[in-house]
Parts: structure tokens; sequence; C-alpha cells
């Protein structure tokens, strides 16, 4: 089975609005492309375009983020690129998509003449297959042509069994859907990991308090902090108030035993009940973070020994790089894998 990903490139805030022809159709093609790809275990990859300081699209400006409407989710993959093609060295995304041993590209975004373009052309000369589905790319009238001869041109006429599959939506989610057929994490437990929700909060906030105290008040032998600054209220509302549950996800086979949270590529944070430790239920939650996210490090207590055994075990190592827990005289360290 050809591994497949789905590229959404230089979908940003600054150039995605309803200026670009067929709008509606385009963000909803594009909408549902992503929400198939994430249920059928297709990796979503974002790329956005730098044009340097001064300019809208520019790192830090409003305009340079990624359209809200096709917004990444926590662990999805984000490359930044300075030139019309995201394949360049610099951007990272080549070497990125070698290492996942990615053949098959779905194409989408902005805009049609410029950066899609370079990206179905580039993408052919590095061996991708590349598939662009209808309607999933746009752009802006020109004084040459309107936006919707360009979007014609390119789609029915330059990319057309020539660098690309130009594909109905129907044929692009059958691609997507197929994927199913692939190995995916199978240690048999995937079933019961799932996203947090608000409702799930009480729950949450429980493990968290009760966990940290077992397992670090020995370490920072602060009473204080343990049975007086963390309690379950405070931490329920500090976890919604940050939407650190949009980054979490549990392990729920009818009662919630563990967390994990992930920031783009670290595991902020992995907790198991007390009650429950020991049955496998943390190997399960770092493995398919592994799996689906592409995690590659985390920052743990040096003096929890528990711990980096643990994620030594599932193939993480420690660095040299250490930094204060910011309060205390402790250590965390850097483990990387």
């Amino acid at each position: 089975m050809t591994k497949t990903a789905l590229l959404v490139i230089d979908a940003q805030n600054g150039i995605t609005n309803g200026k670009l022809y067929a709008f509606e159709r385009f963000t909803a093609n594009v909408s549902t492309l992503i929400a198939e790809a994430r249920k059928n275990g297709v990796e979503v990859i974002y790329v956005r375009h730098d044009d340097g300081e001064g300019a809208p699209l520019h790192k830090g400006n409003e305009g340079f983020e990624v359209y809200s409407g096709f917004a990444p989710e926590a662990g999805e993959s984000t490359f930044d690129k300075y030139v019309n093609s995201p394949f360049r060295r610099d951007s990272g995304l080549l070497g990125y998509l070698q290492k996942k041993g990615v053949k098959r590209l779905i194409v989408t975004g902005l805009q049609t003449d410029y950066c899609i373009d370079a990206t179905v052309k580039c993408g052919f000369e590095h061996d991708f297959e590349m598939i662009v589905p209808e309607y999933c790319n746009s752009t802006f009238d020109n004084e040459f042509m309107t936006a919707e001869q360009n979007y014609r041109y390119y789609n029915e006429f330059m990319w057309k069994n020539r660098y690309a599959k130009c594909v109905t939506m129907t044929e692009a989610l059958e691609l997507i859907h197929r994927n199913n057929d692939m190995p995916k994490f199978s240690r048999g437990n995937e079933k019961h990991i799932r996203r947090a929700a608000q409702e799930d909060i009480s729950r949450i906030a429980e493990i968290l308090v009760f966990a940290k105290r077992m397992k670090y008040r020995s370490i920072f032998n602060d009473d204080a902090y343990a049975f007086g600054e963390l309690q379950v209220i405070p931490v329920a509302k500090k976890y919604i108030e940050n939407s650190f549950l949009n980054n979490m996800f549990l392990y729920d086979d009818g009662i919630i035993k563990g967390l994990i949270r992930i920031e783009k590529e670290e595991i902020v944070e992995l907790y198991v009940n007390h009650f429950f430790q020991g049955h496998g239920i943390g190997s399960e939650l770092i493995e398919y973070a592994k799996e689906k996210y592409s995690v590659n490090y985390l920052w743990t207590i040096e003096k929890n020994t528990d711990a980096v055994r643990f994620y030594e075990a599932h193939g993480f190592r420690l660095t040299e790089t250490r930094k204060l827990e910011e309060g205390t005289a402790e250590y965390l360290v850097m483990m990387k894998r």
C-alpha cells in the first residue's frame, strides 16, 4: 500500500478570503479532506510561506498563520518556506517525507498559479505521486487571466496527466479511505484512546492531582504545594482556560485511566491513575503518540528514575540538555528519540 500524506499549502490568514475563485467550494472541500484524513490515519502536513520582514506573510503576523478553518491539531507538522516550492532543503519537508516513507501526496491550498504549481511540478521531479483533487486549490484574478481561467488552465490542462492525477473529490476520498487497509498501531487498545473533551475535566484534574502527589512529593518535599496549591478545582480551571484539552488524549475503556498531552513533536505530560499503573496504559498512550503524531522529545524530572526508565523502554534517550523546574531546585532533563 502506497503511503499517503495530505499537504495543505500556504492556506494562511493573509490570503484565504472570499476573493479567491470558488472560495466556498474550496474551503468546504479542503475541510472535508482534512477531516477524513485524520479519521483514516493519513497524515495532514501544513506548509506556510514567509515573504520576509515587513510583509504580511511573515512570522509573527496574524496573516502568516494557517487559516482558522483548516487549523492544525496537536502533533501535526508545519513547515515554513521562503520560495514557491516547499521541497527546498531549508524547509525540511522533503527530508521529513522521505524519512516517513511517503510516496503519494494529495495537494491542496494556495495559490494555483504560484506555490501549488511549484509544489505539483517539484513533487513530481522528486518522484512523488501527485494527486490534485478538484476545487482544492484556488487563486485570484490577475492582469492576464481571471481566477477561474487560471484554475482551469492548471487543473484541466497543465498538470493533468503530465505532473499529477487531477481527480474528483470522490476519487480523492477513496484514496484516503483506502488507507484503512494500511497496518496501524495494533497493540489492541487503540480503540480506547480518544481526544479529551471539556466534560472530562473533573476526571482529568483528579488524575493529575493524585498522580503528581504520589510521584513528586518525595522529590520536591513541598507539602504546601502538594496539599495546598495542587487541588482539583484550580487544576481543572487552569486546563480549561489554557485550552490544554485541545492537545490531550485519554485512555478510556469506560473509565478514564490515563492521559497524554502533545504539543507538535513534544510529549508535554503523560499520567496514569495510580490504581491502574502497571497495566500497560502508559505504554499504550506513548506508542499511540509515536505512531500518530511522530513525537520525538520530552522533558522529565531528572530524579524521577522510574519515568526515565519507562521512556527509555520506549526509545527515548537522555540528552545533556537540562533546565531548572521553575520555582524549585530540581532539574528537568530532555529525552529524545
